[in-house]
């Protein structure tokens, strides 16, 4: 399989690495998005992506060019609304799969607290706090807007329930509170290394292309 990393900054190092390692990746073309001359000639069978929110524009210019049908991992968050636009285009010429975290842990903790706020919704206060590390922009995480949807809050009840921290280099980390009287439930998910979102989205890439979708 000829994979093709966007992005060449700490994800797509991390990720170059746990793709070394794969038996089912043959080929790794690291691809810088805004640098036309990065983006190779030959149609690749996977591409993922790990950088920034502009780079979509690239990713869905290269897919096109090469007809589509090249299945797609998004894994940036804070797309605007053009890019949300561009992001649409993508998925009518080629499978994607798009989320703000791959781990598995946090596919079970969005879950988890589904469960709690359809038990608790009324008797609860229910609050997300999440950390990052200084260089993450974007705030609320992707991860914690993905919580809020699963337990069924708009984006402006999101915007007020969320906490967010930026320091030092913490991976990742969510908290769900619900706060009732006299008693607390805690959620908890954190992210010791990067490791666990590139072999998240690797998967998630590798699944893609043994479906040999068709759009």
């Amino acid at each position: 399989m000829k994979l093709g990393i966007v992005g060449t900054g700490a994800m797509g190092q991390v990720l170059l690495t746990c793709a070394k390692s794969d038996p089912d990746i043959g080929q790794i073309f690291m691809i810088e998005p805004t640098h036309k001359e990065s983006w190779p000639d030959q149609k690749l069978d996977l591409l993922i992506d790990f950088s920034h929110p502009h780079a979509i524009c690239g990713i869905y210019e290269y897919c096109r060019a090469r007809g589509g049908n090249i299945p797609v991992v998004l894994a940036t968050t804070g797309y605007n609304k053009e890019e949300e636009e561009i992001i649409h285009m993508l998925q009518k010429i080629c499978p994607v799969d798009r989320r703000a975290n791959f781990s598995q842990g946090i596919a079970a903790m969005n879950e988890l607290a589904e469960l709690g706020a359809a038990r608790l919704s009324g008797k609860a206060d229910i609050r997300v706090v999440e950390a990052h590390h200084t260089k993450k922009a974007d705030m609320p995480s992707g991860t914690a807007k993905s919580l809020c949807r699963h337990m069924g809050m708009s984006e402006e009840e999101c915007s007020t329930r969320v906490a967010s921290l930026r320091m030092g280099n913490v991976c990742g980390q969510h908290t769900v509170y619900f706060a009732m009287e006299d008693e607390v439930i805690e959620l908890r998910h954190t992210a010791y290394s990067k490791r666990i979102f590139a072999l998240g989205a690797l998967e998630a890439g590798k699944n893609l292309q043994r479906r040999g979708l068709r759009v």
